[in-house]
């Protein structure tokens, strides 16, 4: 639990959904006046949102992407984010709960996109391969407002479908014809990284956890990133200071200790040497409206 968190966490989807019967929803962003979202919060639940037509920007976990006409941007739950549009917005919301997703994924780390193996943030469409999915969400659109026997059957496999032809067009990642057991040991380790950010602190503690020495573990994860599995760490425990920073009004103490850093002063070097900002500076600049 977040200590005097202020930042909205929408539980279940707000677009009609109730907590009782939430496993997915369908909103068409079209003629709607609640959407964008232009300040930070975040869900609970796994947020796909389809963009035909709009223009503006999209914080997303504190990382800016452009919002352009064929965006498609992919939410896991926990994860902050705010956007915005200079124009209506034209496109559909796609909201997953977890076990909803589990219905269609038996394991986390086969989950594209939002699994924390597999994370893709955005995806940039041409004109036709945007054409080409859309009748897909027009498909579970229509099943979605019918709601018979046999919807949710034809919705699951309809999503199943639009994020394996999504998945087809992803460009090439870093690592991409790494040899398979060092692309396994990669995601396992970036699991691994989710659950213990707080409690391992060396390579060493990944490498024992994972039963690989330290050599094997950095060349595996290098191969398949293109980065150390010191900045791999570095960049979850710098995640969570920014989440913390932003989202809670703890101080900058309070936030050294409870990331587990027991010196507030290496903390704050810590914190700028990777961000260009100290902590005060990040939180004063993220802790106000965003767009």
């Amino acid at each position: 639990m977040r200590p005097n968190d202020h930042l909205p966490n929408f539980q279940v989807s707000q677009f009609g959904a109730n907590a009782e019967s939430f496993l997915f929803d369908l909103v068409k962003l079209d003629g709607r006046t609640d959407v964008p979202r232009p300040f930070l919060h975040r869900h609970s639940y796994y947020h796909l949102l389809w963009i035909s037509h709009a223009r503006g920007k999209h914080l997303l976990d504190f990382e800016t992407l452009e919002v352009k006409p064929r965006s498609v941007f992919f939410i896991s739950p926990g994860q902050m984010h705010a956007w915005s549009s200079d124009s209506p917005p034209s496109g559909f919301v796609l909201n997953l709960s977890a076990e909803f997703i589990l219905q269609i994924y038996a394991r986390q780390e086969d989950i594209p996109f939002f699994g924390i193996a597999n994370a893709h943030s955005a995806l940039y469409l041409s004109a036709e391969q945007h054409d080409e999915l859309l009748p897909l969400l027009t498909g579970i659109e229509q099943e979605y407002a019918a709601r018979d026997t046999w919807s949710h059957d034809a919705i699951r496999a309809s999503v199943l479908m639009l994020l394996t032809r999504l998945r087809r067009l992803l460009p090439e990642q870093p690592g991409e014809h790494a040899a398979p057991k060092h692309y396994s040991l990669t995601r396992r380790f970036k699991l691994l990284v989710e659950q213990h950010y707080l409690d391992y602190r060396s390579v060493n503690d990944y490498a024992n956890a994972l039963l690989v020495t330290e050599r094997r573990l950095n060349e595996a994860v290098r191969s398949t990133t293109g980065k150390t599995v010191t900045a791999l760490m570095h960049e979850r425990l710098l995640l969570e200071a920014k989440r913390l920073l932003t989202q809670s009004d703890l101080d900058i103490s309070q936030v050294s200790y409870r990331l587990r850093v027991e010196d507030p002063a290496y903390f704050s070097r810590f914190f700028k040497k990777h961000t260009g900002m100290s902590p005060l500076e990040f939180k004063k600049t993220f802790s106000g409206p965003v767009y």
